[in-house]
């Protein structure tokens, strides 16, 4: 079913069109049970990603072996093994955990299945076995909200075309951002409330060393302590990640980075995950996507003034709050460069 020919960004343009005139709150207006709900907003969400109507078999059948037989609302066959299950709910279902657990005994006994859907019209959540195989994990790998969406959540919805579709692909995707959340938990957690095991590592590092005290290591890892590793490992990175010798990348830089990216990122439009930095001699740019060509502003700044260029305009500042009074003219220029 899938196709290696098709273009990826036109694909990805031509998806968001279509779900920006979706008309999700016209549609909406004819549901009050499952079967409208799937006529007026489910089936049309798969038409958009290009599955025929003949694709979607419904009242798929999950057999439970001498059980009496669970028919699942849809199943999507890709190919002569690997198929895709989908458990609808009415419009303005919440999707709770006894839904996901219904969908997971489908899950088990569908066989060839590794991705399954849980939806309610307006909420899409795509489960995976990354945890343990052929049992559906406990949360999505990810979700999707056709009232509230930005390029992040359209390019993952893309890996859904059915002119693109790779399951294989998918599940790697998967696995690495359940790893990553898992990894981000963990650390989290022991920031927060740091174990025994943790202190006594950092200690056992340490140079200085006085008598092992936990309590008052936990009282050391507090949020300034965070900000300022945070600083430290943007600075070693800029650093030692320097194509050019002789560039330093300054605190007063990094501080305006963040300022600028904060005032970005408040635009749901402007996925955080493509605004980035590249320190270089006499400037630094703030871009979209690492791209030369895509330089939302530069900073240019020496002991002795501060300047931010926004395309062909160059600003002189007093100070980095000067910067707020940029915001307007910071988004739209972003804005532009990631249709680009």
């Amino acid at each position: 079913m899938s196709s290696s020919n098709v273009n990826r960004k036109q694909a990805f343009n031509f998806l968001k069109k279509s779900l920006e005139n979706f008309n999700f709150e016209a549609k909406s207006e004819h549901c009050n049970n499952e079967a409208q709900t799937k006529k007026f907003l489910i089936d049309p969400f798969f038409t958009l990603l290009n599955f025929a109507h003949d694709d979607l078999i419904p009242e798929y059948e999950a057999d439970f072996g001498e059980r009496i037989s669970n028919k699942v609302d849809y199943a999507i066959k890709l190919n002569r093994k690997e198929i895709i299950i989908i458990e609808c709910k009415k419009l303005n279902s919440k999707l709770t955990d006894k839904e996901a657990g219904q969908l997971s005994g489908y899950f088990q006994n569908a066989k060839n299945s590794r991705i399954a859907i849980l939806t309610n019209g307006r909420e899409y959540r795509f489960y995976s076995d990354v945890a343990l195989a052929n049992t559906m994990d406990s949360k999505p790998f990810f979700v999707f909200n056709i009232e509230q969406f930005n390029d992040n959540d359209i390019d993952g919805l893309l890996d859904f075309d059915a002119r693109i579709i790779n399951v294989s692909e998918i599940i790697s995707k998967a696995q690495e951002s359940v790893f990553i959340e898992d990894f981000e938990s963990t650390f989290f957690k022991e920031m927060i409330d740091a174990s025994p095991e943790f202190l006594k590592f950092i200690h056992k590092k340490m140079t200085f060393k006085t008598k092992y005290n936990e309590e008052r290591l936990k009282e050391l890892i507090n949020s300034s302590l965070l900000k300022s590793l945070t600083d430290k490992v943007i600075l070693h990175e800029t650093k030692t990640n320097s194509k050019s010798a002789g560039i330093i990348t300054t605190e007063e830089e990094i501080q305006a980075y963040h300022t600028i990216r904060t005032l970005l990122i408040q635009n749901k439009k402007i996925p955080n995950s493509r605004i980035g930095y590249r320190d270089q001699k006499g400037t630094f740019n703030i871009m979209v996507d690492d791209n030369q060509r895509k330089i939302i502003c530069q900073l240019k700044f020496t002991d002795s003034s501060m300047k931010i260029s926004i395309g062909n305009n160059d600003y002189p500042l007093e100070n980095l709050d000067d910067l707020l009074k940029f915001k307007n003219e910071l988004n739209d220029r972003t804005l532009s460069l990631l249709e680009l």
